[in-house]
């Protein structure tokens, strides 16, 4: 559902206020924190979502970082969490969801999250995906609506992965780039999100289903800011622009019409390159904001910790109005897949 719908959608539940709710769904953030105690507060979240690629372990493996990506992003570790699975029993061998579950507990292996139960139901299509809860300490959570003007945009992740898993599905990529999206959406956002830790990190968010440009514009509208990105700075899948010539998948379109208002790009830009930016991703990676003066070297610890295509994408201005520019920018020096 594109944000405006949901957020407005959202607007009207009866709702019981706390004291105690640091975080809960007005900014829509990635995930909610609950205050325990001065010492710890509970962050939980809940995602699922159709498969993305064909390998049913390789599935999993994605669909559980997806789902465990909203607790780091919020700065968080998480503990504790429960499968939600449908699939058409009849039509589906019991080995492919045997292999999705495989794929996706070794992530919480991976993640040091304990596998507490789930719940499966009866339907016509597959859909995986966990409800996580994690900690953090409640002066430490990190939020979506505190990005300071002056600071600059990091991205960890290359853009592009929802038009890969298309064409991943379809079987229209090659066996290498296949095997090289499949391993960056994989890859847990927690080695990331422990190196932001270390840096003054003053937002944050993970860029899943409603895009670069989607999140960014929540990021930026309830920061009272505007973001600048240098398109050619943003790392991308390869293979992706090229993709987006040739389709585009329906979320994509959908966090087009729900951000382009508010979205001013130089006639120079690809329109591929900006479909790119609205693409909703499959694990997608970690934007984060942080003081202009340490980015470079946040950049540096990033890709020293495996994140190979961190790159410094933009920067936070001034002026409110939740403006998303989109210009030219440097030529990026950190490309994709690098070996």
């Amino acid at each position: 559902m594109p944000p405006d719908r949901l957020s407005g959608l959202l607007a009207g539940l009866p709702r019981i206020e706390s004291p105690d709710l640091i975080v809960g769904m007005d900014t829509m953030d990635d995930a909610g924190v609950f205050r325990l105690d001065d010492d710890t507060a509970l962050v939980q979240t809940v995602d699922f979502f159709a498969p993305v690629v064909n390998d049913p372990v390789a599935c999993g493996r994605i669909m559980a970082a997806n789902c465990l990506s909203d607790i780091w992003a919020m700065g968080g570790r998480p503990i504790t969490a429960m499968n939600i699975l449908g699939f058409p029993s009849a039509k589906v061998p019991l080995e492919i969801i045997s292999g999705l579950l495989t794929g996706a507990s070794e992530k919480l292996i991976e993640a040091g999250a304990v596998l507490v139960g789930g719940h499966t139901v009866e339907q016509s299509t597959v859909m995986f995906g966990m409800s996580v809860t994690g900690v953090v300490a409640p002066e430490k959570a990190v939020r979506n609506s505190k990005a300071r003007p002056g600071d600059a945009l990091i991205l960890t992740k290359p853009l592009g992965s929802g038009i890969l898993a298309s064409e991943i599905k379809e079987g229209r990529l090659r066996e290498r780039s296949v095997s090289r999206a499949v391993r960056t959406m994989e890859r847990l956002n927690r080695y990331a999100s422990e190196v932001l830790g270390g840096y003054d990190t003053s937002a944050m968010t993970d860029i899943t289903g409603f895009g670069l440009l989607g999140h960014a514009l929540a990021m930026a509208s309830y920061s009272g800011t505007s973001f600048e990105f240098h398109a050619s700075s943003v790392p991308v899948y390869e293979g992706a622009v090229e993709a987006a010539s040739s389709y585009l998948p329906g979320g994509t379109g959908s966090n087009e019409r729900y951000a382009s208002g508010s979205v001013e790009a130089d006639e120079n830009i690809d329109p591929r390159l900006l479909a790119v930016l609205y693409d909703a991703q499959a694990s997608g990676g970690l934007l984060a904001s942080v003081p202009a003066a340490d980015a470079a070297a946040v950049v540096d610890a990033l890709v020293a910790a495996g994140d190979a295509d961190a790159a410094i994408v933009g920067r936070v201005l001034e002026e409110g109005g939740a403006r998303l520019r989109v210009v030219p920018g440097p030529v990026r020096k950190v490309l994709s897949f690098r070996d």
